[in-house]
C-alpha cells in the first residue's frame, strides 16, 4: 500500500512530464512558424529571382529556336553544312548564346 507522500509524488511527476510535453510541443510549433516566416522572407526573393533567370533563359532559347525554325537555310540544308555555321553564331551571338555546337550529357561542347 502506498503512501500518501508516495501518490503525491507520482501525481506531480506525471503533471511535470504532462506539463513538459505541453510546452515543447508549443515551443516547436512557434518556432516552426517562425523560421517558415523567416524562410519566406529570406529566401523568397531570391527564389523569385532565380526563377526569373531561368525564365528568360528559357525564352532566349525559344526564341532562337522559332528564328533557326523560320530560317529556310535549316530546312535545305544539311546540319553538318559549314554555310550554316555564320547563321548559327549570328542567332547565337543575337539571343545571348557564347557558344554554339552540340553538347554531351555533361554540358561539355566539342566546340568550345
Amino acid at each position: 500500500m502506498k503512501s500518501i507522500k508516495s501518490k503525491i509524488q507520482i501525481s506531480m511527476l506525471s503533471v511535470m512530464l504532462v506539463g513538459s510535453v505541453l510546452i515543447g510541443v508549443i515551443t516547436a510549433l512557434l518556432n516552426a512558424s517562425g523560421i517558415d516566416s523567416m524562410m519566406e522572407k529570406t529566401l523568397g526573393p531570391a527564389t523569385q529571382m532565380a526563377a526569373d533567370a531561368v525564365q528568360w533563359r528559357m525564352d532566349s532559347y525559344w526564341t532562337a529556336l522559332q528564328e533557326a525554325a523560320a530560317s529556310d537555310i535549316f530546312i535545305e540544308c544539311d546540319p553538318t553544312a559549314p554555310e550554316l555555321v555564320p547563321v548559327r553564331e549570328d542567332i547565337a551571338e543575337r539571343n545571348g548564346f557564347l557558344y554554339t555546337g552540340k553538347m554531351d550529357a555533361d554540358g561539355f561542347s566539342s566546340t568550345g
